[in-house]
């Protein structure tokens, strides 16, 4: 098929026609996630501080997700680099299996648990209240999140990122248009924009499973009925999934951690005025994800292909565009912070922290420059199926460097706010060339191994 043709032929060719489809869904994934901070900002700035407050818990569901994704990703590029396409059916059918399992283990472990994560957090009062209504639904919508993920990781494993684009853009679509109608025109408040998620999701799920089951479209023949649990296989995608479920749990701690210390310098204003920064500065964020995800599908064709020269290439050209593409980032969201702080300060009770978020926009988007050093070299390792090495990036990342130095500035130093943020950049730098140094190594150690043998 011409996807997968694509995924063996010259490696910048193939990043780029990979990558272009997921970062159009990716950012328009992140214009979703801002429209709706900005709706749920309008209910106040307590409204915006729960939604903060809950990505620890949110971004550990996307960990179960994602990470899965990621392992049944990258096993199936290697199988079509390898052209072994028995085997990649098989990764196919054990992933939605094993998607359906780890979604149904989140809801048991997690959503039980919820009022005690967030008093652990710090949160209190309204706030605490808010983020647990907001959280609650879509935890108890884990399996929904991760099978719709699972067939994402399918199709991405092959290269046919067409429809990735096509399901994730309908869905987030989806997602804008209900927001308000949810919020607001249906008073469901901070509730709506939960159901508006889930909704989303099921819309993207159903446009994959089509193209899948119905219509056919993929390079892999999935068939549920003839499933036989290959330990092998398990092994293979665990090996990867694990790794990169826990590089999303470590951020998830690392927020968690982060929350507790901006409560201490800063409480709940501190907080809204953090995640409005985040929300905005994901615009940078995410459609770098989206080129790394492209590569993960790359370097795992060039390394089932073992083509290692091809796999360096597509390694070191995934870096410069990523750079490339966050200077212009980096220097727009300075540039407009005034404009795009009315984002979330366009009503009476949310323009009391306007300066603050301006101040916050103009230090927090400087860690995208470094992003590309760290998700590329995390793509390479999934892409290899040496998710633990990726693993370590994200440990040393976030919870170590981001931790440290904003602990160090926030709180020692005095800092406060300003701490926060200038931890965040000083960290992402120090992961940033640990990681690269780190990639570097690997695939001269690569290329090496292959001259000998």
């Amino acid at each position: 098929m011409k996807n997968v043709e694509i995924l063996l032929d010259d490696p910048k060719k193939a990043v780029i026609e990979v990558s272009k489809p997921i970062i159009v869904a990716t950012f328009i994934e992140s214009i979703y996630s801002l429209v709706d901070s900005i709706w749920v900002s309008g209910l106040g700035a307590d409204a915006l501080a729960a939604v903060g407050a809950s990505f620890p818990i949110l971004i550990s569901l996307y960990a179960v997700s994602w990470g899965l994704s990621i392992g049944i990703s990258s096993g199936i590029a290697r199988r079509v680099g390898a052209k072994n396409k028995e085997e990649a059916d098989k990764v196919a059918n054990h992933a939605i299996i094993l998607a359906l399992i780890a979604g149904i283990l989140y809801i048991i472990a997690v959503y039980p648990n919820l009022d005690t994560l967030f008093s652990l957090m710090g949160t209190y009062g309204l706030c605490k209240n808010l983020a647990i209504e907001y959280s609650k639904i879509l935890v108890l919508g884990t399996v929904i999140f991760t099978i719709c993920d699972a067939l994402y990781g399918i199709f991405r494993g092959e290269g046919n990122t067409k429809i990735v684009m096509i399901a994730s853009v309908l869905g987030t679509l989806t997602n804008i248009i209900l927001d308000p109608i949810f919020i607001y025109l249906l008073n469901l408040g901070i509730s709506g924009a939960s159901y508006a998620t889930l909704i989303a999701i099921v819309v993207s799920l159903l446009i994959l499973a089509y193209e899948l089951f119905i219509k056919k479209s993929c390079y892999v023949t999935v068939k549920l009925s003839k499933f036989k649990p290959d330990l092998k296989i398990i092994t293979d995608l665990i090996g990867v999934g694990i790794p990169s479920t826990f590089i999303e749990i470590t951020v998830a701690v690392s927020f968690f951690i982060m929350t507790s210390i901006i409560m201490m310098v800063g409480d709940s204003r501190g907080l809204a005025v953090y995640t409005g920064a985040l929300r905005i500065t994901e615009f940078g964020f995410i459609p770098m994800l989206g080129l790394a995800s492209g590569a993960t599908s790359v370097i795992g064709a060039t390394y089932g292909a073992k083509s290692f020269e091809k796999l360096k290439t597509a390694y070191f050209y995934t870096i410069k565009i990523g750079v490339l593409m966050e200077i212009i980032i980096v220097a727009l969201i300075m540039l407009l912070a005034p404009m795009l702080a009315y984002l979330f300060t366009y009503t009476k009770v949310s323009m009391g922290i306007h300066e603050e978020l301006v101040g916050a926009l103009r230090i927090v988007p400087l860690y995208l420059l470094f992003t590309p050093f760290i998700l590329t070299t995390s793509a390479m390792f999934q892409g290899i199926g040496k998710g633990e090495k990726s693993l370590i990036i994200a440990i040393f990342r976030s919870l170590i460097c981001h931790i440290f130095y904003a602990y160090i500035f926030a709180v020692i130093l005095g800092l406060g706010m300003f701490g926060i943020y200038g931890g965040l950049v000083i960290g992402d730098f120090t992961a940033g060339m640990f990681a690269f140094l780190f990639g570097i190594l690997t695939v001269k150690t690569l290329i090496k191994y292959s001259k000998i043998n």
